[in-house]
């Protein structure tokens, strides 16, 4: 996979501050050594920074939209399917936030993660949810798997995800353990947030766009 595909992407794709895996995340976590993989223009990271939860902060994307790389160890733009990964040092935080979704071998990626985890250490990973509600409409009643700019049926997405396959990839390493899965809908005051609390959970994988993952090393 190369960069072509992301070349019409508006900066903005890139940009956000992921504050709602910053906040599954923690305070417990600082003074951290951080890599984000697909860390975009390094928003998320600088924002770690700025708290505190990070102490140095590393990214590695396949686009060259980072504007402040001053600000970090170290910066790499690459492909992290094919190339070596030239990190000479281990982090307590690794970051997957949306990001294994666009890969050909996720499970693979992982793999080559693992050995530059602390053994305290944590990767923390969000996914798209396929089984959410509209991705279901749109598929199976009005027949129409179209793809779009972004969200779950981005065009750039070449793997698609249910809570069980997010498990299942998690597990795929013998190295790694999952030590929680969480819904989007968790700290959510949204209605489809409150939806699943007075159903008890019962329609929490329709309801749930996107779900976050800790995972440790065994």
């Amino acid at each position: 996979m190369t960069n072509n595909i992301y070349i019409d992407k508006p900066d903005e794709y890139f940009s956000n501050v992921r504050r709602d895996l910053i906040s599954f995340i923690g305070n417990n976590n600082k003074g951290s050594i951080v890599l984000e993989v697909g860390a975009g223009s390094g928003a998320t990271l600088l924002e770690l920074k700025k708290s505190g939860i990070a102490s140095k902060i590393y990214g590695y994307d396949i686009v060259d939209i980072c504007l402040d790389k001053k600000e970090f160890e170290h910066f790499i733009v690459g492909n992290i399917e094919l190339e070596e990964i030239p990190f000479n040092t281990k982090f307590d935080i690794i970051i997957l936030a949306d990001v294994l979704e666009h890969l050909i071998e996720p499970e693979k990626v992982l793999e080559k993660l693992t050995p530059f985890l602390n053994q305290d250490g944590h990767i923390y990973i969000s996914l798209p949810n396929i089984r959410y509600f509209k991705a279901i409409y749109q598929i199976l009643l009005k027949g129409d798997f179209k793809y779009e700019e972004e969200g779950i049926l981005d065009k750039t997405h070449l793997r698609f995800f249910c809570k069980k396959n997010m498990k299942e990839l998690i597990s795929y390493s013998s190295e790694l353990e999952l030590i929680k899965i969480q819904s989007c809908l968790n700290k959510s005051n949204s209605k489809k947030g409150l939806l699943n609390k007075f159903t008890f959970g019962i329609f929490e994988e329709f309801l749930s766009v996107q779900y976050f993952s800790k995972v440790k090393k065994k």
